[in-house]
């Protein structure tokens, strides 16, 4: 099988019940402030590497958890709001940690090639509009977008990318991430399970789509992102 990112499942820092992670070596934590450190400690005693995510919505008055730097690795996300230069140097001079954008704080830059501006190595990319006090998914990434990402990944960048839905209508761009975040832990798991060749009873899994979102040839990623879906058992080489 080729070579899929893994799947990172994003979980809320007050969950009561830890996941059952086999196939799954890293998680991920949004934070609103401090974790309770219970929580930590057993989410640190799953054996994974844990990743905690902030958003910085604001420039002005916002601060970052004290519990972030307990983190394997940190995800800080800038908004709209929150994208200053200020912000930007501040994220790039800590360790462990790599500076995120929302896809409305991003397009302020996509008309300079990545080459040409100071963006480190690694780079997270939610796909939301910022609308009033919510956000909202765009129904597809602007070309210019996934160019920018593409010749960004092209430069040797390692691109991180959180999902929701089918608003990343790329496969490329998702074959060719670090690693894709999502919100739900069990499709994450069984996402997982699918590229590392897992299997259950002898049952092995394959995936069919119902559309073309995917092209002819659809893999593992459409899991996260097509909303037309086939799960197909093969017991013995029989479908």
């Amino acid at each position: 099988m080729a070579m899929f990112p893994e799947a990172v499942p994003i979980v809320d820092q007050g969950i009561k019940h830890m996941p059952n992670l086999v196939f799954t070596n890293k998680l991920a934590v949004e934070l609103r402030d401090s974790i309770n450190p219970g929580v930590l400690r057993r989410l640190t005693s799953l054996g994974k590497e844990v990743m905690g995510i902030v958003r910085i919505n604001e420039e002005f008055n916002a601060k970052l958890p004290d519990s972030l730097s307990k983190f394997d690795k940190a995800i800080i996300i800038l908004g709209p709001g929150g994208v200053g230069e200020s912000w930007i140097k501040y994220v790039m001079s800590l360790t462990n940690t790599i500076i995120g954008f929302t896809l409305d704080s991003l397009m302020r830059f996509v008309k300079v090639r990545p080459s040409l501006l100071n963006i480190p190595s690694e780079l997270f990319i939610d796909p939301i509009i910022s609308s009033g006090d919510a956000a909202v998914p765009p129904k597809a990434l602007p070309k210019a977008v996934i160019d920018w990402l593409m010749d960004y990944v092209d430069s040797g960048g390692d691109l991180y990318v959180l999902t929701r839905g089918d608003s990343i209508n790329n496969i490329d761009l998702l074959m060719n991430s670090r690693l894709i975040f999502i919100y739900d832990v069990k499709l994450a798991e069984l996402y997982n399970s699918i590229i590392k060749g897992g299997a259950v009873g002898g049952t092995s899994i394959s995936v069919k789509a119902r559309c073309d979102f995917c092209g002819n040839f659809p893999n593992p990623l459409c899991l996260l992102i097509c909303p037309n879906v086939d799960l197909v058992k093969e017991i013995g080489g029989v479908e």
